[in-house]
Order: C-alpha cells, then structure tokens, then sequence
C-alpha cells in the first residue's frame, strides 16, 4: 500500500509541504486579525470614552467661565452704578458749595491745636491736648478739597471693585 508513495516525485513532495506550511500560516494570520480587530475595536471604544469624558469638562469649564463673566459684569455694573452715584453727589455737594454765599462758602475745619506754653509733667495728672480752634481755608483751597473728595471716591470705588472681582476669581476656583 505504501509502495505507490514512491512513484509520486520529489516537488510534488515539497508542494504538498509548502502547501500545509502555507495553510497554518494562513491560519494563524487569520486567527491574529481577528485578535487585532479586537483589540482595535476595544481601543476605538476606549478613545470614545476619553473624548466624551474630554468634551464633558470643556463644557462644564465652558459654564463655568460664562456663570463667573456674568457675576463680573454685574459687580462691574453694580461698581459703575455706585462710583456714578458717589461722584454726582460729591457734584451736588460742589454745587451748593459754590452757590453759597460768601459767609457760607468758607471751608472751616475744627481742630484742636496743642499750645506751645503747655509743659507736661507727670506729676500734675494727665495733660490736655489743647485748645480748640478754627482753621479757615481760602477758596481754592476749598475747591482742593472737593477734587480730593472726588479722588478718594473714585479710588474707593476701584478698590472695592477690585476686591469684588478678586473675590469672584478666586471663589470660582
């Protein structure tokens, strides 16, 4: 029975071989694709789930930064609205200062001024500090004192919308 094998020649021999060689090849790469394809698919999903989780905190970051731009706006309006209303009062205040008569015109500040007699000693008790007096300033001194007024409210103003703005930033990290 194995006698007629000796007649079949020798290529015939190497192609049956290369063919089974061949054919586990062909297994094995198909049975790697299939794995790859797997692996692949399973990639695909997971780089799916990075861009939704990705494309969920822009949009939380993106509310955010539109919920902290309209708390801004409205300190800046509410900042604006009271700087306004400081400086047309200090306008007013201007105003009925320069309409006034004379008399009624002169800026007088009370202070009390240390008199230059005074000796202090410690025996006597606790000193006094001084008199009080009456200090009158010129006109253009009283016209200085309305433009530092006006200065002082707008640098308050400033400083509290600043701080209003620092405390919104840093409240909404």
């Amino acid at each position: 029975m194995i006698a007629w094998l000796k007649f079949v020649p020798g290529w015939v021999w190497w192609v049956l071989a290369l063919a089974v060689v061949a054919g586990g090849q062909q297994v094995r790469v198909l049975s790697a694709q299939s794995g790859a394809s797997k692996a692949q698919a399973e990639h695909q999903n997971h780089l799916r789930q990075v861009a939704e989780a990705n494309a969920a905190v822009i949009l939380k970051q993106q509310a955010d930064r539109l919920a902290l731009e309209q708390r801004l706006a409205k300190a800046d309006q509410q900042s604006i609205e009271k700087l306004t209303h400081a400086l047309t009062e200090n306008d007013r205040l201007e105003r009925l200062y320069s309409s006034a008569d004379d008399e009624r015109r002169r800026l007088r500040i009370e202070v009390k001024v240390a008199r230059a007699d005074a000796v202090v000693s410690a025996a006597t008790g606790p000193g006094s500090v001084g008199d009080a007096a009456s200090v009158e300033l010129s006109a253009a001194a009283g016209r200085t004192v309305w433009d530092i007024r006006r200065g002082m409210k707008q640098d308050q103003a400033a400083l509290e919308y600043l701080q209003e703005w620092a405390r919104q930033i840093l409240g909404a990290r």
